[in-house]
């Protein structure tokens, strides 16, 4: 980008430098001084010609009279440049890799062995807040949260809660319960000593991976969390609220593991090194399971991906 634009209402260029906002805040680090380099207009540009004295009114009950009578007589058309745009699933260039997954999830060639039981997969919440919300919250509180200092995070819930609109009439005992027994957890406690923590972390990557033409694919989404140990290492979390135990553990990360490698892929995109620990942490009971990141698996997530952006286009 060769330009930023900014439109504000400035009276003064030297208020430029004393701006608090934090989009300023993060403009005054990357320039030496805003009013040196930023141009303020504040008289009225000339326009190139008078603007119209009048304006024509269309009269629209006359005009819906004359399309009834007109359609009643098999008169009239419909020009061709209003006809429907036919959709072209080929055309695609964006995909959002959390819908791209949620497609795919029930489709026992990619996920999972055929006939596994995940029957008792279900998310009742005891709080009747849906499965959806409940996911929802959780993730947005665990984002913001200092892991090193969490203190009373009862308010967080609440106001995560009233800016997503959910109903509380049940109360928000179950995520309040769920963020208290993972920030009690050996994970949460390493987080909190990390050198570095990317909660959130947005990310477009192109695909195939390392393509470089500018009409390829992308699959966006947003990882959970992302942080360095003592060691220097990076290790991938992603948080999950399903109704598991150690029996089926196993069915029920499979579900997730074209998610998982497509984060892993992409980790090793932005941070140029390969994570070294691929996590599902289910917040219900504690439990985690792993995802193997080598030569293997990165093959396969290229296989899967493709398979599945096919069945997209296809359908």
């Amino acid at each position: 980008a060769d330009y930023l634009i900014l439109s504000a209402g400035v009276d003064n260029v030297d208020k430029l430098d004393k701006a608090a906002g934090p989009w300023m805040q993060l403009l005054r680090q990357r320039f030496d001084r805003l009013s040196e380099i930023v141009k303020v207009t504040t008289t009225e540009p000339p326009l190139a010609s008078s603007p119209p004295t009048g304006r024509r009114r269309w009269r629209l009950d006359s005009t819906i009279e004359q399309s009834r009578k007109l359609a009643a007589a098999g008169k009239g058309r419909i020009p061709p440049h209003l006809a429907a745009v036919p959709r072209d699933r080929a055309a695609r260039r964006q995909y959002s890799f959390s819908r791209l997954s949620d497609d795919e999830k029930g489709d026992a060639p990619l996920f999972g062995a055929p006939g596994a039981d995940t029957s008792d997969i279900a998310d009742e919440q005891e709080s009747g807040m849906s499965r959806c919300s409940l996911g929802t919250l959780v993730h947005a509180v665990l984002a913001e949260i200092d892991f090193a200092t969490p203190g009373d995070f009862s308010e967080l819930v609440e106001r995560h809660a009233r800016r997503q609109l959910l109903d509380t009439d049940g109360g928000l005992t179950e995520p309040i319960r769920l963020i208290e027994q993972f920030l009690a957890s050996p994970r949460a406690a390493e987080i909190a000593a990390a050198a570095t923590v990317y909660p959130e972390l947005e990310f477009l990557l192109a695909w195939p991976p390392g393509c470089k033409d500018p009409d390829a694919r992308y699959l966006q989404g947003f990882i959970d969390c992302i942080y360095q140990d003592a060691a220097g290492e990076w290790r991938l979390l992603d948080y999950k609220t399903n109704r598991v135990d150690e029996r089926n553990l196993g069915a029920v990360a499979v579900q997730y593991e074209m998610q998982m490698l497509v984060y892993a892929l992409a980790t090793e995109r932005i941070l140029g090194r390969p994570p070294v620990e691929l996590v599902l942490h289910f917040l219900r009971p504690g439990l985690e399971h792993r995802f193997p990141w080598d030569d293997t698996a990165r093959r396969r997530v290229v296989d899967i991906v493709n398979l599945a952006i096919e069945r997209q286009v296809d359908s």
